[in-house]
């Protein structure tokens, strides 16, 4: 087991594959982005963040966090909603509205596991617009792909 696992770490790493994500982004009834988990048994939770890129379109910590909450322990979630805070979660950052057409990256952690997000810009999901798997779509074609567990 161990060794399936550093395998599947330096596949991550050294090639830059990465699974496909079962997150999806859309505004929800706030105006306000909200993270949505398309699988039947999502994954656990113990950092969820939103992160306004730099000119340089490199996701590194050279990026602002304007938005992040902490589980002190980790927690399952299906959606999440910026500026709700989930039961047994913390708000490390609280949100700081970025300009309509900046682009933001959700980060999801599990410990030292990351969790690939997608990047978005608040512009794009206007209408009703859903981020899914790096593609835009609406919200019908959304619900079409969405989870029936």
């Amino acid at each position: 087991m161990g060794r399936l696992v550093a395998v599947l770490a330096a596949c991550l790493l050294l090639a830059g594959c990465s699974p496909a994500t079962t997150r999806a982004v859309r505004l929800g009834d706030s105006g306000l982005p909200e993270i949505i988990d398309t699988s039947c048994e999502s994954r656990m939770l113990t950092l969820v963040e939103i992160r306004a890129m730099n000119a340089d379109d490199v996701l590194d910590e050279r990026d602002t966090v304007i938005w992040r909450i902490e589980f002190a322990q980790p927690r399952q979630h299906y959606k999440i909603t910026v500026g709700q805070v989930p039961e047994g979660a913390e708000e490390k950052v609280a949100w700081q509205p970025p300009a309509g057409d900046q682009l933001l990256d959700v980060g999801l952690q599990n410990g030292d596991l990351h969790e690939p997000g997608d990047s978005f810009t608040l512009d794009q999901l206007k209408d009703g617009k859903v981020k899914y798997r790096y593609e835009l779509l609406t919200a019908e074609e959304f619900a079409k792909k969405d989870r029936s567990c």
